[in-house]
């Protein structure tokens, strides 16, 4: 199974949202035959679950936006797929991908979400999306969400949309990397 994964690649980021990383990654490598599909670099908890993968012998690809390319100066990366643009880079990930976890990240993170959301929505790809609610981290963005439903945005009969599905069977979220793992598994 190939797993992309969307998450935070800053080397800043808080401990608290660092600590779950490579229990994630510990886990993934010992779940089946899964190839790690990332957008990142040699920093944050992505970077970590990458460690992991690595560290257990398993592939990885790093699907990389031009603009970023200098990072593959301080990185041992020996699959890399180069896009131009970012999005490109996002729809690659997904294309590639038959399921993608959203760790905690920042806004690079926050737009590969929503953008695998209204791309499943539309019927672009059906990549599983489970979106890895570690310690409330999306806690805003899924009450964000329930506000676009309760008034009618995206509900089912509601709006002109070709597509009427129903928004709460489009990501699953996990509090645990146990329940992230029970999510891929189903």
């Amino acid at each position: 199974m190939r797993v992309g994964i969307f998450g935070g690649t800053n080397p800043n980021t808080n401990p608290k949202y660092m600590s779950f990383a490579e229990g994630l990654g510990d886990i993934l490598t010992k779940e089946g035959d899964i190839e790690l599909i990332w957008g990142g670099n040699a920093h944050g908890p992505l970077a970590k679950i990458r460690g992991k993968f690595v560290a257990n012998g398993r592939k990885d690809t790093l699907v990389l936006p031009k603009a970023y390319e200098d990072d593959l100066k301080i990185m041992t990366v020996e699959n890399v797929v180069l896009t131009d643009l970012i999005d490109e880079r996002t729809r690659k990930m997904l294309s590639m991908s038959d399921a993608v976890i959203v760790i905690p990240g920042g806004i690079g993170t926050i737009y590969e979400f929503w953008t695998a959301v209204e791309t499943k929505r539309a019927r672009e790809h059906d990549a599983k999306i489970i979106l890895f609610n570690y310690k409330g981290f999306y806690d805003g963005q899924l009450a964000w969400f329930d506000l676009v439903n309760e008034n009618g945005f995206t509900s089912i009969g509601h709006g002109g949309s070709p597509y009427k599905t129903d928004a709460k069977l489009l990501f699953s979220v996990a509090k645990t990397p146990e329940e992230v793992v029970k999510y891929l598994k189903n």
